[in-house]
């Protein structure tokens, strides 16, 4: 499921399509949204963004487009004239200036009043979006400490969309990883320092996962892993998807553990209880 960053990402592929661009045509294929086609394809869409892990396309008749992705929806942008080959069912397509952005095999597809998206019932849900610069590592911080969220474990914590919008598997690891706390460790067992160091990588580590396609290590760490002849689904992180391989911090070997069936990826050497 994408996480946070990669919808944001995604978000910022479509607007640079579609924003404020004539739209030449649009398809909504998919039936629980397909009454809006008339409506919208004579629309202009002023905005795209996200929240959480949904994408929200608005327009300038008062109406957004609300997708979630879950597992296997899929947002490309192609030009036109470029052959699709998969089996893939179509949602949604938006043609402008020779590029096509399309929507794939999603269910979680809704046309919505504008007005009405804080009122949307997995966005009433969300916590603070991580990526947004309202959401600073104090706020984070002071969440962890409060009594709502400082009795849960750390890893059930950091998938709580209620807690942090936007955190998944990956980030999980990464965050966890990077600030030394064990994955059933409680915020009310640690000191102010390392709930600090915690709240802090929660934003950097979210917002370098961003702007970085993916990377939540620096650019010279994953440069050398890959030139280790690391695959890049390893070397881009300190601990996610690295099991089996040397933790970067210690050298310890990195261990892959379920917790409630989701995997997490931990250093039994810097994260320790």
């Amino acid at each position: 499921m994408p996480e946070g960053p990669e919808t944001r990402r995604a978000a910022d592929r479509l607007s640079n399509r579609i924003r404020d661009k004539e739209l030449s045509r649009l398809r909504l294929p998919y039936p629980p949204i397909s009454e809006f086609e008339g409506v919208l394809e004579l629309a202009c869409v002023k905005s795209v963004t996200s929240r959480g892990k949904a994408l929200l396309i608005r327009f300038d008749n008062d109406l957004s487009l609300y997708c979630h992705s879950q597992l296997y929806g899929k947002w490309t942008v192609n030009k036109v004239s470029t052959e699709i080959r998969w089996n893939r069912s179509l949602r949604a397509e938006f043609i402008a200036e020779g590029y096509a952005v399309r929507l794939w095999s999603a269910t979680d597809v809704e046309v919505i009043p504008t007005k009405d998206e804080e009122s949307h019932p997995y966005i009433a849900k969300l916590g603070p979006d991580v990526l947004d610069e309202t959401t600073s590592p104090d706020m984070i911080m002071s969440r962890l400490e409060s009594p709502r969220f400082n009795g849960r474990s750390a890893a059930s914590l950091m998938l709580d969309q209620s807690f942090v919008a936007g955190l998944g598997n990956d980030l999980r690891s990464e965050i966890l990883h990077q600030a030394g706390v064990h994955p059933k460790t409680r915020p009310k067992d640690l000191d102010a320092e390392r709930i600090h160091k915690w709240g802090s990588l929660t934003k950097s580590v979210s917002i370098r996962s961003y702007q970085s396609n993916g990377l939540t290590v620096s650019d010279e760490l994953a440069g050398r892993r890959k030139d280790k002849g690391e695959r890049r689904r390893s070397y881009r992180h300190s601990a996610f998807c690295r099991n089996g391989l040397d933790c970067h911090e210690c050298g310890s070997t990195i261990e892959r553990i379920r917790i409630s069936g989701r995997r997490l990826d931990m250093c039994p050497s810097c994260q320790v209880m």
